[in-house]
């Protein structure tokens, strides 16, 4: 009998899965303010990649946000910091330029975050003996 490496197996499938959601949850967005939206998020999305890491783990131009916590690092990931500015600037109704050009710039920074890196969702890491934490290479 075949054993079945369900870890592997969900990592996999979760990739394809994340993507899709993301992207589906994006359309009303882009259907309430037009293509002015999706351009802007794919210039967030263009210059969040520019400044990212090439892989998972990889330092990129712009550095990571890591508190240091007792045997642990608390990463926040840049999707994280652009989901809440811009969740707080719809609640508040706040906003630099028109919303459709702020909410598609900000939407992009935080896609490209959840979209091209595998390790998105590892936010507390255990400190290795090293001093440096593990994580899986992966490039989008």
């Amino acid at each position: 009998m075949r054993k079945i490496d369900f870890k592997r197996h969900f990592q996999r499938a979760d990739s394809g899965v994340r993507k899709k959601v993301f992207l589906i949850a994006l359309l009303p967005a882009g259907i309430a303010w037009g293509y002015l939206f999706y351009l802007c998020l794919a210039i967030g999305f263009a210059i969040s990649k520019y400044c990212g890491g090439r892989k998972d783990g990889s330092p990129g131009r712009v550095r990571s946000v890591i508190i240091p916590w007792r045997r642990y690092e608390l990463h926040l990931h840049h999707w994280i910091l652009f989901s809440l500015a811009g969740a707080i600037s719809v609640a508040s109704g706040f906003f630099l330029v028109r919303p459709e050009l702020f909410y598609g710039f900000i939407s992009g920074l935080a896609f490209q975050g959840i979209y091209c890196y595998g390790d998105w969702h590892r936010i507390v890491k255990r400190k290795s003996k090293i001093g440096l934490s593990t994580s899986i290479s992966r490039s989008c």
